[in-house]
């Protein structure tokens, strides 16, 4: 079926096969050619996370809509830095993206401590640079699609509420680990995380277009330089997705690079590398504001809090083979619990400090 709908593209596309260039988790993808221009057909697929895919117009249009939103603002943002050409086509007989060619993803094994960092830098660099390219969509929070409306923000009404709710249930959600794991319970972590949501309360003005998928498999390097891909966008607090890397890069990577979903890519083994691109993300989007840097690890707090909320949920569920596949059976998942907790106490310990010395004052 697969190759019958690699045909149909390449017609419909006007391209020509190349080779097959590999899969993710959602999508196949081939190098081709049209004339001299190298390109990548993406084409979905047919079961992703262990269940079937079924057709869905409206959440295909807004997931790659968003995606050439997104190249398009991290490009007037520093050009290059995303593909320049992204087109696609969605049908219920076939759908498909076609993007540049940009070389191939990092290879954190092989790659200098020093490049780890420099590729880290670039990135926050650009994020940071990218949430500052207006939009142009209404609503907030993930992007949906319609005939009616086009792209736009799941969410209506007032953001700054939104947020601050979140912020009550980021601070619930810690109190009910502590009350089910009391070793979670510490007077600093609690303090932090208050500290946190005051910080992002004062720091938030307006939301602005984010990415949530910035792992090194959409890092890419050739001639030209760095070009980020596949992102997830959505519109929202900046410095939320910015601590959503730090979290992924230093713990959440690390933590899960057993599970079927990380496996391949043994985040394991090169855990002082995915630390050293954090570290540059951090410098990079900060560039050198000691505020920014502070909120930016204080969302990280508070992502780290949820990553630990979640694990501490899915052991009540009955685990669906997507979940076994993101995050392992019960066993793996509770024994994740530790590692958490004792991270959360080390990260709020090193930060307090700095989100003490940038709280509003009275």
């Amino acid at each position: 079926m697969i190759e019958v709908k690699l045909q149909a593209a390449l017609v419909h596309a006007g391209v020509n096969r190349a080779s097959f260039l590999g899969e993710g988790a959602w999508h196949y993808a081939w190098k081709v050619c049209r004339e001299e221009k190298k390109l990548v057909l993406r084409i979905p697929k047919a079961i992703a996370y262990g269940k079937s895919v079924s057709f869905d117009e409206e959440a295909f249009k807004a997931e790659y809509a968003g995606t050439e939103l997104y190249y398009w603002a991290v490009n007037k943002a520093q050009k290059g830095a995303a593909p320049d050409f992204f087109k696609f086509h969605v049908s219920s007989e076939l759908t498909y993206t076609l993007e540049t060619f940009r070389g191939k993803q990092i290879d954190l094994h092989s790659m200098t401590e020093k490049a780890a960092f420099q590729i880290g830098s670039k990135v926050g660099s650009i994020q940071r640079k990218t949430e500052d390219i207006p939009h142009g969509l209404s609503g907030f929070g993930y992007l949906t699609w319609s005939e009616e409306n086009g792209l736009k923000g799941t969410l209506n009404g007032d953001v700054h509420e939104f947020l601050k709710e979140e912020s009550k249930e980021h601070l619930a959600d810690y109190q009910t680990l502590c009350l089910a794991h009391p070793k979670f319970e510490d007077s600093v972590v609690s303090k932090a995380l208050q500290l946190a949501v005051t910080s992002r309360k004062k720091a938030f003005t307006k939301p602005q277009l984010v990415n949530q998928d910035a792992s090194p498999e959409n890092i890419l390097i050739d001639e030209n330089g760095l070009c980020l891909i596949d992102s997830y966008p959505s519109i929202y607090y900046s410095r939320g997705m910015a601590g959503n890397f730090m979290n992924l890069y230093e713990t959440f990577f690390i933590a899960l690079s057993d599970t079927p979903r990380y496996s391949r890519h043994q985040f394991s083994t090169c855990a002082a590398k995915l630390k050293l691109v954090a570290q540059g993300y951090i410098t990079g989007y900060s560039a050198g504001n000691r505020q920014i840097a502070s909120e930016v690890r204080g969302e990280q707090l508070l992502q780290l809090l949820e990553t630990a909320y979640s694990h501490f949920c899915l052991l009540s569920e009955d685990l669906a083979e997507e979940t076994k596949i993101r995050y392992g059976s019960k066993e793996e998942i509770e024994a994740r619990l530790p590692v958490f907790c004792e991270e959360l106490k080390d990260l709020a310990s090193s930060q307090i400090d700095e989100l003490l010395y940038f709280q509003p004052k009275k």
